[in-house]
């Protein structure tokens, strides 16, 4: 096999109870509409990727499972904030990790969970315990031990 293997997330499913309450919910939050509609499922295009909300089955209920893709997003607390004030709630951050990206996972008030990423400013600096310095320099590259180990103590 040659190349990269996969793309970019193409498609995020969500499972709810109440489809039409959730997609309220997410068209406000999202400031998008719809652009697929079913009678199990309505998506939404975010940034060139999927966002499916599906009713809850007999293979898939609601709630964080594991899996948790990042959406990128210009200020990770404004998006908090926002979604905070409208029944979201934080479920791991907001912080910003040894990478120096800034991350937060929030709970929808679907029981699910949605994570927002922001690129890491110009000046942020790996440092042991994922603080911010003001020494300008490039993505990091190679992932040393004690920055693994901060990874590890991130989660």
């Amino acid at each position: 096999m040659t190349g990269a293997p996969f793309g970019s997330v193409g498609n995020v499913f969500y499972f709810v109870a109440d489809l039409e309450a959730a997609v309220e919910w997410y068209a406000a939050r999202l400031r998008c509409r719809p652009v697929v509609r079913g009678d199990m499922l309505v998506a939404f295009d975010v940034g060139g990727s999927r966002l499916t909300l599906h009713v809850v089955d007999e293979v898939n209920s609601s709630g964080p499972s594991g899996t948790v893709p990042y959406w990128t997003v210009p200020d990770v607390d404004a998006v908090v904030a926002e979604w905070t004030a409208h029944g979201a709630t934080t479920h791991r951050g907001p912080k910003t990790v040894f990478t120096g990206e800034r991350l937060c996972q929030l709970l929808d008030p679907f029981g699910n969970l949605f994570a927002v990423r922001e690129e890491p400013s110009a000046t942020a600096v790996r440092t042991p315990h994922g603080a911010e310095s003001a020494t300008p320099v490039g993505p990091p590259t190679v992932v040393d031990e004690a920055a693994a180990t901060q990874a590890r103590a991130d989660r």
